[in-house]
């Protein structure tokens, strides 16, 4: 799996990056990337980072033939949609199609609260997913879910609690890659709380609701990061 690095990095020129198996594969992997695609990451000029990210994956697992790729967008209430079903196959000829889904408008409020949201439909649909896969193959079944956001929002403690659940799923794994940018970082920021009429400041990141998470400032490092995202993942697996 290491030398899955270079290959995404090369822009998937090295064709041969694996030898051909000798045993077929006994696991199936599914790899769905939830994209955040609210005016925030267009506010922040994230947009761009996120377009880089689907586009990297999305071929990578293709050329790769590890497994099925799925893609959903969120960012309204009640506006989560599925782009790209897992199960479709994937190729360089309809990912601009897939590009051109994301405008980056969607608006939301205070009180709203889209990635929960997002969490609720994507548990549901990876549990419809892991069924179909258990009643067409014998391989051992492994999910990832990998969202795509600038990891900016206020709806922490139900996060919290919709995150716990999920990682309970046996061969699920969910993570998030904050695209952050210098002004307003993620890094930067403070979280505030009030005891006693006294507020109390802790830094934003201490907090954050994901036990899995990377922060991506540079996007020259994006490659190389779901590179090592995506290997990681696979050897996770492997021993399990």
């Amino acid at each position: 799996m290491k030398k899955i690095i270079p290959f995404i990095a090369s822009d998937f020129r090295k064709d041969k990056i694996w030898l051909r198996r000798t045993k077929p594969s006994v696991r199936k992997y599914q790899v769905l990337l939830a994209i955040d695609d609210s005016r925030s990451m267009y506010e922040r000029k994230c947009g761009h980072f996120a377009m880089e990210a689907l586009t990297l994956i999305c071929r990578a697992m293709a050329r790769l033939e590890v497994g099925e790729v799925g893609v959903v967008s969120f960012g309204e209430t009640g506006n989560v949609r599925s782009i790209h079903p897992l199960g479709d196959p994937f190729s360089d000829v309809n990912g601009p199609s897939l590009v051109s889904q994301f405008k980056f408008d969607q608006d939301n409020t205070i009180k709203d609260t889209p990635v929960a949201e997002m969490l609720h439909s994507i548990e549901a649909l990876m549990d419809d997913a892991r069924q179909r896969a258990d009643s067409s193959s014998q391989c051992q079944l492994q999910q990832l879910v990998l969202i795509i956001a600038d990891g900016h929002f206020h709806e922490k403690e139900s996060l919290r609690r919709r995150v716990r659940a999920m990682q309970d799923t046996p061969g699920l794994l969910l993570a998030f890659i904050a695209l952050d940018t210098a002004k307003d970082s993620l890094l930067e920021l403070q979280s505030v709380s009030f005891a006693g009429g006294k507020p109390s400041f802790t830094k934003y990141m201490d907090s954050f609701p994901f036990a899995f998470y990377t922060v991506i400032q540079n996007i020259e490092a994006l490659p190389r990061t779901l590179a090592d995202l995506l290997r990681q993942w696979f050897e996770m697996t492997a021993h399990d």
